[in-house]
């Protein structure tokens, strides 16, 4: 404010004495006054409507002490009638700031002798600088809204996102729990048969499976001791099915297909022997991704290809839209860092692809053994 008070100012004194001069003999009277038509905007930012009344005082009686006038003078009064329209307050109390105008018309036409027309004039254009400054401080309350509102709506997507990650590696550690609990169970209970059948023999051997069995079953109850909050409690007492592998892929499709989405399988390679883990990502990855493709792309086809390497066994999943059919933009990132995240868990690595009329998800996991 002080530039633009410091401005006020010079343009205030220097339109006046351009009119009748400088007189020395009531100089300080006249700079007085001048400061008090001026000096006001300074807190024009703490309270606009005190600067507007002061002025609204002030310069009526800068004209009744006879001080020489100037169109120019009323830029203060001008500035200060900007600020209030703008004040971040309430429309009825900026509105007190329409009297301005309207004593101004009233007393320069009673009581300043001054010309109607001239005052109506000002008057108008105060009121037009007003109303600019309501509109300007509505665009700029619904703009703070809209920052607001979009702040809030991103912290709850990031939330949403963050609680839905945490929901598919929890799912993840749950299925793993299950694989990893039946291994430890055979593993655990072939030892302890075998350390069984050979108890009579002093044997190394027979004493290491005593061993792998007491270890085994130390490891198997901590690990279900740790991982029992991972259980929903709004599954207890539901029946339990076995973990899905590839050999369920045909009953997805058709599960799927029931969806209207048209889905083709097709495998390539001698299938091999993977580890209940493994044949569970791969046939999670394939669900989310048909998932998607029902989501987003209604009523296209899809095609899903597992593929036999060498060195290691690949999945994809493309989907096409049909002649006819609209893409519809959806919320494809949760999904795909689910996918990511049980690839990376063996090792595998996660690609997606976006092609004309088509979308490509494919995952690659390595298998043991190979070299």
């Amino acid at each position: 404010m002080v530039p633009l008070t410091f401005v006020m100012v010079l343009v205030f004194a220097g339109s006046g004495w351009s009119e009748a001069g400088i007189d020395r003999a009531g100089l300080t009277g006249e700079l007085a006054m001048i400061a008090v038509n001026t000096l006001p905007l300074l807190v024009l930012r703490r309270n606009p409507l005190v600067v507007l009344a002061t002025f609204s005082v002030a310069y009526p009686a800068w004209v009744a002490l006879g001080y020489p006038t100037h169109e120019l003078q009323s830029l203060p009064t001008i500035a200060a009638m900007f600020a209030v329209g703008t004040w971040d307050r309430p429309l009825w109390l900026r509105s007190l700031g329409l009297i301005t105008p309207l004593w101004m018309v009233a007393g320069g036409t009673l009581n300043w002798d001054a010309d109607f027309l001239e005052l109506t004039f000002i008057a108008v254009f105060f009121v037009f600088v007003w109303v600019l400054g309501v509109l300007i401080a509505d665009r700029r309350a619904q703009t703070r809204a809209l920052e607001i509102r979009t702040r809030d709506l991103e912290e709850a997507r990031q939330e949403l996102a963050d609680r839905a990650v945490a929901d598919e590696r929890a799912r993840i550690a749950r299925e793993l729990h299950d694989v990893v609990a039946h291994a430890m169970s055979v593993i655990t209970v072939q030892a302890g048969v075998g350390a069984h059948l050979g108890e009579r023999r002093s044997d190394p051997a027979v004493e290491a499976l005593a061993v792998i069995e007491r270890t085994g079953r130390e490891a198997l109850e901590e690990m279900r001791r740790m991982l029992t909050v991972l259980r929903d409690s709004d599954s207890e007492g539901l029946p339990q099915h076995p973990q899905p592998s590839l050999g369920d892929l045909p009953a997805l499709l058709e599960q799927v297909r029931q969806a209207d989405l048209e889905v083709a399988l097709t495998t390539r390679g001698a299938r091999r022997e993977l580890s209940p883990g493994l044949e569970l990502a791969v046939y999670r990855i394939v669900q989310e991704a048909l998932t998607n493709v029902v989501k987003h792309a209604p009523g296209s086809r899809a095609s899903v290809t597992v593929t036999y390497d060498p060195e290691s066994i690949v999945v994809e999943v493309v989907n096409g839209l049909k002649a006819g059919a609209r893409q519809r933009v959806g919320e494809r990132g949760l999904g795909l860092r689910g996918m990511a995240e049980r690839a990376a868990l063996y090792g595998g690595e996660l690609e997606t692809a976006t092609e004309t009329g088509e979308f490509r998800v494919t995952a690659r996991f390595p298998l043991e053994g190979s070299e």
